[in-house]
């Protein structure tokens, strides 16, 4: 065996093995390069470096500190701002991990001087510079932009569910509140009868159970207030529904389930699929997605025209309306107006509009009238109805 070289000879039933091999840990180096000798010069961290180096920070809203205040020396924005940029671009979102890697990584350690901010550092930087973080990323948009690696000409929207630091038990809504009434007032009425039917006995032991049985009673009117409480918060907020931790979550479809998330809209540029912008919204669906995100990208690189590709979830009149007035080209697959039978004859666009007696006749020739207005999705709604729907012959194949 030989440990100051690379080769490791061992001898196993008469037959020679070689393995490549590393040098001793116990043996003494020294190591006479620099920390910039050991980044290569195309590593993106150079990029990151020249590109913070070369933006002032408090034009763009940063809180800096001046360096001979009282107190504990402040560590530079920069270089804070620096570490964030490098999670940022390499999956690392955690303070606490940003403070792990800037000890043993040595791409971290060259881009911020072999500084050791702890994890309350990193987080309190991003919690005070959110804004202006925000500033920064549209910058560097701009400067990709600007080094032609994006052109604006074609982008694509999507959107993606996030879960949130939360439950469904603890997601409120209507449904949910007007079950939960509905359990605990027969409690209390079953308590109560309880009670009524021990008061007609003299038995000292059922007298003693008499207080548990006031003590439940207490309890659930106590819970029946507090549902009542959270169904007037609906009400008077006009919200569907109600996320008691992570407030801002919602309950909504994330991989054929229901959820409690946050959906997160991005928009990617198709030349090298850079990232253009995001953005996170509590709307349990990508309909109304479609003109915000479109038309924020269009402002953001200046282009006067540009082709827009979403998928048929964005699918929406009135947001395709704003992106169209606005010049833009918009490439959507329109939404199957499915039933719910899945019978294709009988699908929405089968249904024939007569617009001077404002009807509406289906594929059997049976005529639907207007019924009343409804809202979805914050849209209005006409919604017809069909007065001999209990006599069609095809009525299994249009509805349920």
């Amino acid at each position: 065996m030989w440990y100051n070289g690379y080769v490791e000879i061992l001898h196993a039933g008469g037959q020679t093995m070689s393995y490549l091999s590393g040098i001793d840990r116990n043996q003494n180096t020294l190591i006479t390069t620099s920390l910039d000798d050991l980044i290569d010069e195309n590593n993106p961290v150079r990029v990151v470096d020249a590109f913070i180096n070369a933006i002032n920070l408090r034009q763009m809203g940063f809180k800096e500190y001046e360096g001979n205040n009282r107190g504990q020396r402040p560590y530079k924005r920069s270089e804070l701002l620096k570490l964030h940029m490098y999670g940022y671009l390499n999956g690392i979102r955690s303070s606490r991990k940003l403070e792990i890697e800037s000890k043993r990584n040595l791409e971290v350690m060259w881009l911020i001087n072999s500084i050791s901010p702890d994890h309350g550092t990193i987080s309190l930087f991003m919690k005070e510079n959110k804004d202006a973080f925000r500033k920064i990323l549209k910058e560097f948009t701009l400067i990709l932009k600007g080094w032609g690696m994006i052109d604006g000409k074609l982008i694509a929207l999507d959107g993606t569910k996030l879960r949130a630091q939360n439950s469904n038990h603890n997601c409120i809504t209507e449904s949910k509140l007007n079950k939960k009434l509905e359990y605990v007032e027969e409690q209390i009425d079953n308590y109560i009868n309880q009670l009524e039917n021990n008061d007609k006995c003299e038995d000292a032991s059922i007298s003693l159970n008499a207080k548990e049985i006031r003590e439940k009673i207490n309890t659930y009117t106590e819970m029946k207030e507090e549902y009542e409480k959270q169904k007037n918060e609906l009400t008077e907020k006009g919200l569907e529904q109600i996320s008691l931790i992570d407030e801002d979550s919602r309950r909504m479809k994330n991989n054929g389930k229901l959820e409690v998330c946050y959906n997160v809209q991005s928009v990617v540029d198709g030349k090298n699929c850079f990232v253009i912008d995001c953005e996170v919204v509590n709307d349990i669906n990508d309909l109304n997605q479609l003109s915000q995100m479109a038309l924020k990208a269009k402002k953001l690189l200046n282009k006067r025209k540009m082709i827009v590709v979403a998928d048929t979830g964005y699918y929406n009149a009135e947001e395709i309306k704003k992106c169209v007035d606005k010049k833009l080209i918009l490439l959507i697959k329109k939404s199957r107006l499915n039933n719910q039978t899945g019978k294709n004859e009988f699908r929405k666009d089968k249904f024939k509009y007569i617009e001077d007696q404002d009807i509406y006749l289906c594929p059997e020739n049976q005529i639907l009238s207007f019924s009343e207005y409804t809202t979805k999705n914050k849209v209005k709604y006409k919604r017809y109805k069909c007065k001999s729907c209990d006599q069609c012959l095809k009525r299994n194949h249009c509805t349920t």
